[in-house]
């Protein structure tokens, strides 16, 4: 800090991985640093709860990275013995088969079996030979991009199963955008590489890179790495408050804030020289003053996250699956984590849990359900599958998540670009994090982001 020059206050919207890494980085940088979590506890997404002896992660979470500066900063938060290291290990479950994840040809054309395997290649290889002669179109939803890149066949098959039951609407109404989600979280980046009459062995050692790093798993659940960034941010001088409720965020002509909270049952005003904010835009807009114009905050609104909601299922130890997790398709889950692959610590010794997970859409029937009736919906299909019989169920518990994904409907972008806008116009406020920005990201890339950011306020003498 120069001498004479008073510390910049920031404080932060959120208490998820993405606020709390950039709450490190502006200490790191000589501020003061508040953070206010609506929640009783930090850690957002990548969180594990405890319910007796039980941990359960929201998910299959692990730390990665390609960016070794970052992966090593994710490790260094840990002591050696906190951590265990693994390959990738999952598979696809396809019409009783299993396939590889990632899928090679060599795979594809044997599990497959004869009869798709063969109108597969027919299909992916006929459209292929046509695209040439047929009049360029531009792919406006994500059926006509699977149909164009590879035949009716296969995205009958393949795609449309899986995507449409992981969000919840047709292909058509789903944005081009949610192609590096589906591919990241199922098969379709593989299937791509595979089919694709441009198809290059640079492409596969990209895919093949990606998918065998190794993956780092906290012994006591991925929600170690929230509670690790937690102790170093309250360690470096950073504040927490747990609970509550932000109702305004004043922009003040100077470019500074006024916030006015509830905490404690008590109405708190506070002041800032930066605000970041990592929750929900539409939550953004209605406590911003002076009040965004009607189109903003009705474009605001018209963006939506996808929820999840995970169902443990506990049953004696033995190995369910031959892999970590199990991507489905045609069941009410999208897929099945085998959690004594993680660490058999998450649960009690001589028992093992079954993470089923399934996407919706907040207040709708599969979220209004009760835990009996997400368990009776998905047991029948575990036992018809050969996974596991009802008689060993010991007990089930679920978590669930509010605002776990963004959604990507046809018309979001341009909705996101106006909103992106107006925001820009707001100096010192800053949106990150995969829903403050709403954009996809894995722990690694929040990490990445929230680094960039505040290096750029550095660059620009905001800090």
């Amino acid at each position: 800090m120069v001498e004479g020059k008073k510390n910049k206050r920031v404080i932060i919207l959120g208490a998820g991985v993405t606020g709390l890494s950039a709450g490190i980085r502006y200490l790191d940088n000589g501020c003061d640093v508040f953070i206010l979590e609506k929640a009783d506890h930090a850690g957002g997404l990548a969180r594990t709860v405890v319910r007796g002896d039980y941990r359960l992660d929201i998910g299959p979470h692990h730390l990665f990275s390609q960016n070794e500066a970052i992966l090593q900063e994710m490790i260094d938060l840990f002591e050696k013995d906190e951590l265990i290291s693994f390959s990738r290990d999952a598979k696809i479950y396809f019409h009783d088969r299993f396939l590889d994840y990632p899928l090679t040809a060599k795979n594809v054309i044997f599990n497959m079996g004869l009869k798709h395997a063969f109108f597969t290649s027919i299909s992916v290889v006929w459209t292929s030979l046509l695209k040439p002669f047929t009049k360029k179109r531009r792919e406006v939803n994500f059926k006509e991009w699977a149909t164009t890149n590879f035949g009716n066949y296969l995205y009958g098959i393949f795609f449309k199963p899986y995507t449409e039951q992981f969000w919840g609407v047709s292909c058509e109404e789903l944005s081009l955008d949610c192609i590096p989600q589906t591919s990241k979280m199922s098969f379709a980046k593989t299937l791509k590489l595979i089919f694709l009459k441009k198809f290059e062995k640079e492409s596969l050692s990209v895919a093949e890179r990606e998918t065998s790093l190794t993956l780092y798993y906290p012994i006591k659940g991925i929600g170690a790495i929230a509670e690790k960034l937690k102790k170093s941010f309250l360690s470096k001088g950073g504040k927490i408050k747990l609970s509550c409720d932000v109702s305004e965020l004043i922009t003040n002509k100077d470019g500074s804030f006024n916030i006015h909270y509830q905490y404690e049952r008590e109405t708190v005003v506070d002041g800032a020289d930066l605000v970041l904010s990592t929750i929900p835009i539409s939550s953004l807009t209605q406590i911003l003053r002076p009040l965004a114009s009607p189109e903003i905050i009705q474009r605001a609104n018209s963006l939506e996250y996808l929820s999840t909601i995970v169902l443990y299922i506990v049953i004696h130890e033995r190995d369910v699956l031959d892999c970590a997790y199990l991507y489905m398709m045609d069941r009410p889950y999208n897929r099945i984590s085998n959690t004594n692959r993680f660490h058999h610590k998450l649960c009690p010794e001589g028992e093992n849990m079954l993470a089923l997970e399934m996407t919706c859409h907040f207040n709708d029937k599969t979220w209004n359900s009760s835990d009996e009736e997400l368990f009776e919906k998905c047991i029948d299909y575990l036992e018809s599958d050969k996974f596991i019989s009802r008689n060993e169920v010991k007990q089930y518990l679920t978590v669930r998540i509010k605002n776990a994904y963004p959604f990507y409907r046809l018309n979001y972008k341009n909705n996101l670009t106006e909103i992106f806008k107006y925001f820009e116009n707001i100096p010192n406020l800053s949106l990150a994090g995969r829903i403050g920005a709403f954009k996809y990201m894995d722990i690694d890339q929040c990490l990445e982001d929230t680094s960039e950011l505040v290096e750029r306020h550095k660059k620009e003498g905001t800090i």
